[in-house]
């Protein structure tokens, strides 16, 4: 009986902390009873997917939080935006999650300690910082429309696009700089630069700069701005990513007619396109070992998260093509 009652134990502790154990991909998807877009998990493989949220509203984007077993979200009512948090080691949350502010493009620093996000919650749109522990929170921006901000990897300094200029010009801050030299634009020209994003060693930094007809030509620069180079400018290229490993740069282009995933190495030479998928790939994440990526491919009304190897290029469709299943993030 003793036994029994110990294996019992044993089964409700490992049952708790089942999501602790594997390597987790987060996602999108309207496989739901009120056919609302809600946060779902899944192992890698694609197995024991778990519905995570429950709200009334469409829910997307979700992002683990470093070093924590928590998940954060953008949930809309397509006037708004609001961002939520659940804790996978507490289900009641998935019921009833952390509300955390009115905002959406959430960014963590490598720590988990700080949040970025975009809000309009004082009749600005800035960016915000977030303190983790606290709850507080602080304007980032100049006062202007800004964009697209990412901590560098120290949490020293952060990427960002302005419009202070009229046209979105590429602005790094240094945190740790208290004078009026704290920011400074690195990029600007006659083209809007957006998606900055710092290489591993934070040396590096990959943006892409849109003409007049929001055609993206994606290119890299030193950490100051200097040196710039072009990676891509046939097609429309935008939103890169480097591998944690700092081995690649990923992005997607429509240069062979639908957006897909394209990978150059990391000083931007031998550039390869990654997918060959009948639908737009638009969201993609790295595994945390630079392996592999994990991708939606969104056709006309079902989209399916997909995985690929990215030496090997072999890649497993994780949830079918149903449903709505996009956004898919893994956990770091």
């Amino acid at each position: 009986m003793k036994n029994l009652l110990l294996t019992a134990v044993l089964i409700l502790i490992t049952s708790g902390n089942i999501f602790s154990q594997k390597r987790l991909i987060a996602f999108s998807s309207d496989a739901t009873k009120n056919d609302k877009q809600q946060i779902f998990v899944m192992d890698e493989d694609g197995d024991n997917v778990k519905q995570v949220s429950f709200l009334n509203l469409d829910c997307y984007s979700p992002k683990f939080v470093p070093k924590t077993n928590k998940i954060l979200f953008l949930a809309t009512n397509r006037i708004s935006d609001y961002l939520y948090m659940v804790d996978l080691d507490d289900t009641a949350s998935f019921r009833f999650p952390t509300f955390i502010d009115g905002g959406l493009d959430p960014q963590f620093s490598a720590d988990g300690t700080m949040l970025m996000y975009r809000s309009e919650k004082d009749e600005n749109n800035a960016i915000y910082i977030m303190e983790m522990e606290t709850g507080e929170t602080f304007p980032i921006s100049d006062g202007s429309l800004a964009t697209h901000a990412e901590f560098s990897h120290d949490g020293q300094k952060i990427v960002y696009s302005s419009s202070a200029e009229q046209n979105f010009d590429l602005v790094v801050l240094n945190l740790a700089d208290t004078t009026d030299d704290a920011q400074q634009v690195i990029v600007a020209t006659k083209d809007a630069e957006i998606y900055g994003t710092y290489s591993p060693d934070d040396k590096k930094i990959a943006f892409s700069s849109f003409d007049i007809n929001y055609k993206g030509t994606l290119k890299m620069c030193d950490a100051n701005g200097k040196n710039v180079k072009v990676i891509s400018s046939s097609g429309s290229s935008y939103n890169p990513k480097w591998s944690p490993d700092g081995k690649y740069l990923a992005y997607v282009s429509d240069k062979a007619g639908k957006f897909q995933i394209y990978v150059v190495k990391s000083d931007g030479s031998s550039a390869r396109q990654l997918t060959s998928e009948a639908g737009n790939v638009i969201e993609y994440d790295w595994s945390s070992d630079g392996n592999k990526i994990v991708f939606d491919s969104q056709g006309e009304g079902t989209s399916s998260v997909w995985i690929i190897d990215v030496d090997k290029g072999t890649k497993q469709n994780l949830t079918g093509s149903k449903a709505n299943n996009i956004t898919p993030s893994f956990r770091p």
